[in-house]
């Protein structure tokens, strides 16, 4: 029995929060959709575009170039380049690209919402906004959810977009073969199963690290608990990521 409650204990503790989560991300679709007509919410949930994606875009640059200068190496030791292109699509699309745009914006976004959220927390605004009659949930978590599914959405195609460019002009250089031949290469074996892998790894995963970081930020009692929120946001925001990218490449047909 203690054995027993010893592994059941937190399978039941991970299963509270994901349906927690679940029923977060629940109520703030339909608070999104009211929002949208309130010029306040629009304001909100434009800054968190900005901040989680505009914000974000010289990071993603960095992210990508590393991460072609990595694909760019390992390429030059496959055979052919057709070979080459499909090692670089399917590298890009399907793993790296949508992981490099999601820890960009669980380190960026997800811990600053959980700090702002928590601070206003412990200050008392949350519990005005309420007693004013404005629902935190369509003003404060929603537009913040919405806002960082669109960010990295985008994120994770720019990155994409930039790695498998700048691998094929780099892995040309290594291998004596022209950039555009490579590239070429690259774009003719983009398939529709990477595209789908591209669109449910870059939209899903920011609602879902959004909402870790709205429940972590909204959960502090006193000032000591808003680092320990964003620590929570940080490591739980990632953790979740991962799970939903295994989950999507085992669903995903293989090539």
């Amino acid at each position: 029995m203690s054995f027993l409650a010893a592994v059941g204990r937190p399978l039941v503790a991970v299963a509270r929060y994901a349906v927690g989560l679940a029923a977060l991300l629940g109520c703030a679709i339909p608070a999104t959709l009211r929002g949208l007509g309130r010029p306040a919410v629009r304001s909100v949930l434009f800054r968190q575009i900005f901040f989680t994606g505009v914000e974000a875009v010289p990071l993603a640059m960095l992210m990508a170039l590393a991460a072609a200068m990595a694909l760019s190496v390992l390429s030059s030791f496959l055979g052919g380049v057709s070979l080459a292109g499909d090692f670089l699509v399917v590298i890009a699309f399907r793993e790296i690209g949508p992981i490099a745009a999601a820890t960009i914006v669980v380190a960026r976004s997800a811990t600053a919402v959980a700090a702002e959220l928590g601070g206003m927390r412990v200050l008392g605004e949350i519990d005005g906004l309420e007693g004013m009659g404005i629902d935190p949930l369509e003003y404060l978590v929603a537009p913040r959810m919405a806002g960082a599914a669109v960010a990295l959405a985008a994120l994770t195609v720019f990155v994409v977009a930039g790695t498998v460019a700048a691998a094929s002009l780099l892995g040309a250089m290594l291998q004596g073969r022209s950039a555009a031949e490579l590239l070429t290469s690259s774009l003719r074996s983009i398939g529709g199963v990477d595209l789908v892998s591209v669109v449910l790894k870059g939209a899903v995963p920011g609602g879902v690290v959004a909402a870790v970081a709205c429940r972590e930020g909204l959960s502090v009692g006193t000032a000591t608990d808003v680092p320990r929120a964003v620590r929570r946001a940080a490591v739980r925001g990632l953790v979740g990521v991962m799970a939903w990218n295994l989950l999507v490449t085992g669903l995903l047909p293989r090539r």
